[in-house]
């Protein structure tokens, strides 16, 4: 147990006397730094030659302070002695007015290594902007002075010329296809909103509204097509379309109609004018599309 004890206390003196023949020396190259400001740290220790000593590099903790750079100098020995010195760069966001830093440097042992550190120093935080202090009195002004905001005339102006401009050229190169496109879009709605309604009459017709709903059929097709379709008769039609399936299930609503004896099955005939409408309606916006391209 003595020994063990002997033993660390020979340890502990060898340490205490290593550290005390390297004394290294650090300090700020400027009295007073700004916010965010690079200031720089000088570094530099004198030691026997035999011994291996490292200086701290980016990986340190340089608290307050932030590293940027390090700049070191070749080492200067002799026979007994050498000498090793650095500048460091640093920069710091700290508010205190006051910051100090000190650095080690470390003599790297077989299986160890010991520090041994500069003497504390000090930079002062300069002040950008100076505090106001009580004794300065404020001067009140509570008049109020009402400007008028000026309207650039001007500028609406021109971008209403233009405006003008683009609408008129638009219509002039583009006029007759955008009408076209205009009135293929009307159509379309205007033959939606027939099917949606004229469908569900048609697909369970009572006798008593088959005049009705084959009016309404004809009016659509004078709408899509631009023929009097309303004014004419089942023979007129069968004329202009040479359609003989058209003509059978207009005359077989025509018996419907005025015939005495009412025929309440009529589902089929009016799926066959619905899907003749179609037709209509589908040759009339090719023609359309044709005169538009």
């Amino acid at each position: 147990m003595i020994r063990i004890i002997f033993g660390l206390l020979i340890l502990v003196t060898g340490y205490s006397a290593t550290a005390q023949q390297i004394q290294p020396k650090g300090h700020f190259l400027q009295d007073s730094m700004a916010i965010g400001q690079p200031v720089q740290f000088t570094l530099s220790v004198s030691y026997p030659s035999d011994k291996l000593i490292i200086f701290p590099d980016s990986t340190y903790d340089f608290s307050p302070f932030e590293f940027i750079r390090k700049d070191y100098f070749s080492t200067k020995s002799d026979s007994t002695i050498s000498f090793d010195s650095a500048v460091y760069t640093l920069d710091s966001y700290e508010i205190e007015s006051i910051q100090t830093l000190r650095l080690p440097v470390f003599e790297i042992l077989e299986s160890d290594s010991v520090s041994s550190f500069t003497k504390r120093d000090t930079i002062f935080l300069q002040e950008m902007i100076p505090v106001v202090t009580d004794s300065l009195s404020l001067k009140t002004n509570t008049s109020f002075v009402a400007t008028e905001k000026e309207f650039n005339y001007p500028l609406l102006i021109a971008i209403l010329v233009v405006l003008l401009i683009l609408i008129i050229l638009t219509l002039v190169l583009f006029g007759k296809k955008i009408r076209l496109r205009w009135k293929i879009w009307k159509l379309k709605r205007k033959h939606e909103k027939f099917l949606e309604v004229f469908k569900p009459q048609a697909s369970q017709p009572r006798a008593d509204e088959v005049e009705k709903l084959l009016f309404l059929w004809k009016k659509h097709l004078e709408t899509i097509s631009l023929k009097p379709y309303a004014k004419l008769t089942s023979k007129e039609i069968h004329a202009l379309h040479q359609n003989d399936e058209l003509y059978k299930n207009l005359q077989q609503m025509d018996r419907s109609i005025y015939s005495s004896a009412k025929n309440d099955n009529l589902s089929g005939a009016f799926v066959f004018l619905i899907d003749y409408a179609d037709l209509i309606f589908n040759e009339r916006i090719k023609e359309l599309e044709s005169h538009a391209k």
